[in-house]
């Protein structure tokens, strides 16, 4: 794999430095547990740190180690590898991974670092990634002009139509929409290049579209031999924004052969700021020396003993400094351009396996036994766990003074972490996939007659909620329990209309209390309502069996083979519930669904946007059901003061946290480690901190095995 990847790398005009990156990109398979023998002097300043932690026994006062686990290889995914790429350049914002491959998932989440590979394709976006970084850092983006991002229209997501070489055809009414990262709220400027095929009196519509709301339109008259830009001026909140272009006037005469259809080569989005902010300071945090006439690799060689260790997340040897110096010296010998041959060294540390991957040595990969992290190793860990991007300056040099082996030491650690706004990362990546509201997205699509109040402006509110309401487990000291319980959320005015509680003062999002609401905690919230709901009906089998993976970690069994899963057609005169008691009737759906449907019913009060109801199919609504052990409630308030107190939910919490934290998934092997992980959370309260302090400081989280070697 590792030649694999630095072979296909730069495609440079230096025969020789290719050879230097084979050497600096050195151990490159040692992340499932070996290491090659090429790794030389590096495994020692890998375990840097690891000699005090002992490996006799769990340091924390835990269970005996025995099998703590290990992790493969780690790729950092889409999320990790933008975030590390902000941080690593000092605040820098530039969009690097829009283009990027969807991450697979693996046990509910999209950093299991086993589904975590890397293909030909990948990797050319990886290069094409870190040339725009190193532009934006190296010359300030082109001077300020605004921070300018384009995105090609055939590599967006369409409803519509084909690609046509190099632009996205919509041959009927439709839309091709692409993702932005939006750093900043505020005004933005975003253009589309597009033209028509004309036909009909009128020229074709164009309507841009951010997250399915529309905000202008114009009309393409320009032909395919001469495209022109459209451009709007248009708001914009900061995350991850769907920005469309969309044909809304289709025309077509059969007898006439006329067709009118419009077609979109990209979208661009500009910032009405600067580039970067502090663009000026992240060069100067780079190159952090002028280069001497005569000895421009003495600066050379500060520049990437000052960067490197960050970019790579532990000290270097000096053969890796010397062979990356060295490299820079093919590079500016040839063109005599020093900056150009510190972006020719920067571009290969940002395509190193020691970059792109989160490694871990064995330093005896022959024996079996388990063996602590080294410090760096531990600390990014822990920032990937908390942050879902590299250490900063604060972890980096607790990793250096060897105090990350101390369990007060990371605990203190945690708990500062938490407090930095980088720990939003936590509800994005960790609550995001874990409690779906990463699944609240603008395309879900609702019956328009049956539920004519829900659009794009609401569905934004629902997935708003979540992330607030997520977000003060973060920041504030509150069990996780009251996930479950809780009896006030975070609305604007649309969503309080919704729920039928007052509208907060102001504009935007404030809390409320939910009395009288008939509501608790994120279960009953509309935006995960509407995910497990079909687009006519609510669907008791998806609520009930996302109960059952995500708070109770018991999944059912696949349904057998041939077996109808449609959903019923809703029926005026019958409630869902009598609906799925004639499906029951099936003796090969009743063994699963006995388990799913009596979850899943007690959320039958809230219809497929999640609208609170009294009545189904004319009939009052019956939200009564049971646990899997046969524990009854009357409805859903019921049912989530049951759960949160159950051991089940906070032992699958941990499961669930523990699974994240660690990028691997459960292993029977470590059930002693989460019997102590939930003791001593539930000690402290059971808060987020008190989860993710219990995890940091097990053995799981501190050690490792290596990997098992074939006989």
């Amino acid at each position: 794999m590792g030649v694999a990847l630095t072979t296909t790398t730069l495609r440079r005009k230096h025969a020789g430095a290719c050879a230097l990156l084979l050497f600096t990109g050195c151990y490159t398979g040692v992340g499932a547990g070996g290491r090659d023998d090429a790794a030389g002097e590096g495994t020692g300043v890998a375990t840097e740190g690891a000699d005090d932690a002992g490996t006799g026994g769990s340091e924390s006062g835990g269970v005996e180690v025995e099998d703590p686990g290990r992790v493969t290889l780690h790729r950092l995914n889409r999320a990790e590898y933008g975030n590390t790429i902000r941080d690593l350049f000092w605040g820098l914002e530039v969009s690097t991974t829009e283009n990027f491959p969807a991450d697979d998932h693996s046990f509910g989440f999209d950093n299991i670092a086993d589904v975590l590979s890397v293909t030909p394709l990948l990797f050319e976006l990886y290069e094409r990634a870190v040339d725009g970084v190193l532009d934006a850092a190296l010359t300030g983006g082109g001077g300020g002009g605004g921070e300018t991002v384009r995105g090609e229209a055939e590599t967006g997501t369409a409803d519509a139509g084909q690609a046509v070489d190099n632009a996205w055809l919509l041959s009927s009414a439709g839309a091709v929409s692409l993702p932005f990262e939006v750093a900043e709220p505020g005004d933005y400027t975003i253009r589309v290049r597009a033209w028509q095929q004309a036909a009909g009196p009128d020229a074709a519509e164009l309507e841009l579209q951010v997250d399915g709301v529309a905000h202008g339109t114009a009309s393409v008259t320009a032909l395919e031999g001469a495209p022109e830009i459209y451009e709007f001026t248009v708001p914009l909140v900061a995350g991850s924004r769907s920005i469309a272009a969309a044909f809304t006037n289709d025309f077509y005469d059969e007898a006439a052969g006329d067709d009118r259809n419009l077609a979109v080569d990209w979208i661009e989005l500009e910032s009405e700021g600067g580039v970067v902010p502090g663009a000026d300071d992240i060069r100067a945090n780079l190159l952090v020396c002028d280069p001497v006439a005569g000895d421009e690799a003495a600066c050379t060689r500060t520049v990437l003993e000052t960067f490197v260790p960050r970019a790579w997340r532990r000290p270097l040897t000096p053969g890796e400094l010397d062979g990356l110096v060295a490299l820079a010296e093919s590079a500016r010998t040839e063109d005599g351009d020093w900056e150009g041959s510190i972006r020719h060294a920067l571009k290969a540390v940002l395509l190193s396996p020691h970059f792109i991957f989160r490694v871990e040595i064995d330093p005896e990969p022959e024996s079996p036994d388990a063996h602590p992290l080294s410090d760096y190793e531990l600390a990014s860990r822990l920032s990937y766990f908390l942050w879902s991007s590299m250490p900063d300056d604060a972890l980096f040099a607790a990793a250096k003074a060897g105090e990350l082996h101390d369990p007060a030491t990371l605990e203190a650690q945690v708990v500062r972490m938490l407090a930095d706004p980088r720990a939003e990362a936590l509800m994005a990546n960790f609550a995001g996939q874990w409690l779906y509201i990463r699944a609240v997205v603008p395309d879900i699509v609702k019956n328009a007659e049956l539920y004519p109040g829900y659009d794009a402006e609401l569905n934004a509110a629902m997935r708003t909620e979540m992330e607030l309401f997520f977000q003060s487990f973060v920041t504030e000291r509150r069990s996780l329990r009251e996930l479950l319980t809780a009896d006030e959320s975070y609305v604007d005015a649309r969503l309080a209309a919704h729920y039928g509680v007052p509208a907060p003062a102001g504009d935007g999002f404030a809390p409320v209390s939910l009395a009288g609401a008939n509501r608790r905690g994120i279960m009953t919230m509309a935006g995960l309502m509407t995910v497990l709901s079909h687009p006519d009906t609510s669907s008791p089998v998806k609520r009930g069996k996302w109960v059952l993976e995500q708070l109770l970690c018991t999944p059912p069994a696949p349904p057998p083979p041939n077996v109808d899963v449609d959903p019923p057609v809703p029926m005026p005169d019958a409630s869902v519930r009598e609906q799925l008691e004639q499906h029951r009737l099936n003796p090969s759906c009743a063994g699963c669904h006995n388990l799913i449907d009596p979850l899943g019913l007690g959320l039958e009060h809230y219809d497929a946007v999640g609208a609170y109801r009294a009545n189904d199919g004319g009939k009052p609504v019956d939200a009564s059901g049971n646990m899997p052990d046969g524990t009854t409630f009357t409805d859903a308030l019921d049912m989530v003061a049951l759960l949160a107190e159950r051991e089940d939910f906070t032992r699958c919490t941990v499961r669930h946290a523990t699974t994240y934290a660690l990028g691997r998934g459960p292993l029977d092997e470590d059930e002693p480690y989460l019997d102590e992980i939930l003791a001593r959370a539930e000690a402290g309260g059971f808060t987020l901190e008190d989860l993710a302090v219990a995890i940091t400081t097990s053995d799981l989280f501190r050690m490792r095995r290596p990997e098992e070697t074939s006989p």
